[in-house]
């Protein structure tokens, strides 16, 4: 993620990498290869590229839209109507319902899902994704976030975004550059940039609730304890393995105990969660 404030160089930098702006000194490599020994053409059908406006061409077809790199690519055509059904299953769309579609009959999330779609549809090694869910509605933007994190489960793509927003920076990202003036300030992980910023600027930008936000990094089956002996109550509260310790937070609130089951999947009691464990594993170094 290049995360930071408008007018910090996000979206210049993302565009030096495909080279719809020259870089004027240093080094960008893809693949090992120096971006500005390439053909510029050749680079960006390498390069997966998805925007906040998604930029479908209207007077195509979703399938149209989807084929555009591949044919471009001289893919054989019946090679290239595979892919499309392949990349539209793989964005939640069935083919048989919008192939045929143009993006005025799609939604929103819909038009942003055929542009990961385009982006993806090639097999590039490298995706570049500037501000790509900005312009939809809330929930479909957590919804779209969840989907595009487990389709990179699946293709283990290197991924470049650009946001301002630091709650998606941190549910999305294994590595954050927080930028500023041109420049990256702090450079690290999700857990890293709430611990312990580099500066003022970087606490400031990532506020005073980065405590809270830290809590969101840490599973409930990372962080519980084994049960040491003697029993808890019948009413204690029990959850998920896989659920945050800012979730697990809040239901030790909302039920006023300061003990919490921990269950696996299989609802198999792991271990318990404390308030007090809870407080240690928020903690952060002050700035």
């Amino acid at each position: 993620m290049l995360l930071g404030p408008s007018g910090c160089g996000k979206t210049t930098t993302i565009r030096m990498i495909n080279r719809l702006i020259e870089p004027s000194e240093g080094r960008i490599l893809v693949e090992g290869e120096d971006v500005t020994r390439i053909d510029p053409i050749r680079l960006r059908r390498r390069i997966g590229y998805v925007i906040q406006q998604v930029g479908l061409f209207p007077h195509m077809t979703v399938a149209e839209n989807v084929a555009t790199v591949p044919r471009l690519l001289g893919w054989p055509p019946v090679q290239i109507q595979h892919r499309v059904g392949e990349m539209l299953d793989l964005v939640g769309l069935d083919p048989g319902q919008f192939m045929s579609r143009y993006p005025r009959q799609l939604s929103g999330g819909q038009r942003q899902r055929v542009g990961v779609g385009r982006a993806l549809a090639a097999d590039p090694p490298v995706m570049l994704m500037d501000e790509p869910f900005g312009s939809v509605d809330p929930i479909i933007r957590a919804r779209l976030q969840n989907e595009f994190l487990a389709i990179l489960q699946r293709l283990k793509k290197t991924v470049i975004l650009v946001t301002h927003d630091l709650d998606e920076a941190i549910h999305m990202a294994d590595l954050v550059a927080v930028m500023r003036d041109g420049r990256v300030a702090q450079f690290g992980t999700p857990d890293q940039l709430l611990a312990r910023p580099a500066d003022p600027f970087v606490a400031d930008f990532v506020g005073a609730e980065r405590a809270l936000k830290r809590l969101a990094l840490i599973t409930a089956g990372e962080a519980c304890e084994a049960r040491t002996g003697g029993t808890i109550a019948v009413d204690t509260p029990t959850i998920a393995a896989s659920a945050s310790l800012r979730e697990g937070l809040s239901l030790l609130l909302m039920s006023g105990n300061e003990v919490a089951r921990v269950v696996d999947a299989d609802g198999l009691e792991i271990g318990v969660l404390t308030l007090t464990t809870i407080r240690v594993r928020s903690a952060i170094r002050p700035t």
